[in-house]
């Protein structure tokens, strides 16, 4: 699954450049702190459950917390959509520079369960990144099934990069929760590809075999990480759909390009294709 379209926005590479001189990102959020998850070694159908609850509770936890600890990086004139961004100060990406962005908005007209649903399959993650292929977003490494309205798959994914500049890629932790409405996608470890993000620090004791020591480039590219958490219920008068959700990525390069694509291009892109599509303008 590819969550970051940020590359095929290269035209506004120097917007960007422009933007973070006048208001450089290194001044947002300074007041803010909190943690992330990071990777885990994944090697067996418990493994990944059991992270699948702690990636979940991680998602709901980040929406709870009071906006106090959040700097308002985009709000909607009409306030249906606001975008916040927070620094992580504590565990393994503390160091990568890169802030965490959640999004809350409403969708006028939308039903929720036909958004999730076609949010979910291939065709429907061109509403996060209109440049992915969809043959290879149905591709999975492994799956593992809990029951009809709950599965996790493993998955790489590929992300193109500008002339000269080495590719990107994810290996994460697709998690599917159809009775909740809720997604997810989270960097793991696993033996289909060794190795790791920087930030992944291997146990000095286990049972099994590790993958080969920490590194973030092989034949597939440069390994990248990402935090990906998406949510939707109906509103209260049953008239649109709530949705929400987070992001964090790093793609190993510098965290002033990084941050500014996802804390101010990302998500009101996002937003207006779903309301394109599923909204009450999609009914005329």
């Amino acid at each position: 699954m590819v969550v970051t379209p940020y590359f095929s926005l290269l035209p506004l590479v120097v917007a960007v450049f422009v933007y973070c001189v006048v208001t450089p990102p290194t001044r947002w959020c300074k007041q803010t702190r909190g943690g992330l998850l990071g990777e885990e070694y994944i090697q067996s159908k418990q493994d990944a459950f059991n992270f699948a609850r702690r990636v979940v509770d991680e998602g709901y936890s980040i929406w709870d917390e009071p906006s106090t600890n959040w700097e308002t990086m985009f709000k909607a004139a009409d306030n249906k959509l606001h975008v916040e961004s927070r620094r992580i100060t504590e565990g393994p990406f503390a160091t990568s520079g890169i802030f965490v962005t959640r999004a809350t908005g409403t969708i006028t007209g939308a039903d929720a369960d036909a958004v999730y649903g076609h949010f979910i399959t291939p065709e429907g993650l061109l509403l996060l990144d209109p440049t992915m292929d969809v043959v290879e977003a149905a591709r999975y490494i492994e799956r593992y099934t809990k029951d009809k309205e709950t599965y996790v798959d493993v998955h790489k994914s590929f992300n193109a990069m500008p002339p000269g500049v080495t590719d990107r890629y994810l290996l994460v932790l697709n998690g599917y929760y159809k009775k909740d409405r809720y997604f997810f996608c989270k960097s793991i470890i696993h033996d289909s590809i060794p190795g790791a993000s920087p930030y992944f620090i291997f146990a000095n004791e286990t049972s099994s075999a590790l993958p080969v020591p920490a590194t973030t480039r092989d034949e597939h590219g440069e390994r990248a990480v990402n935090t990906f958490h998406f949510h939707i219920q109906p509103t209260q008068d049953k008239k649109g759909a709530i949705v929400r959700m987070v992001n964090y990525v790093d793609f190993q390069v510098r965290s002033t390009m990084m941050n500014w694509l996802i804390s101010k291009a990302f998500f009101p892109g996002v937003y207006d294709r779903i309301e394109a599509m599923f909204g009450k303008a999609s009914e005329k």
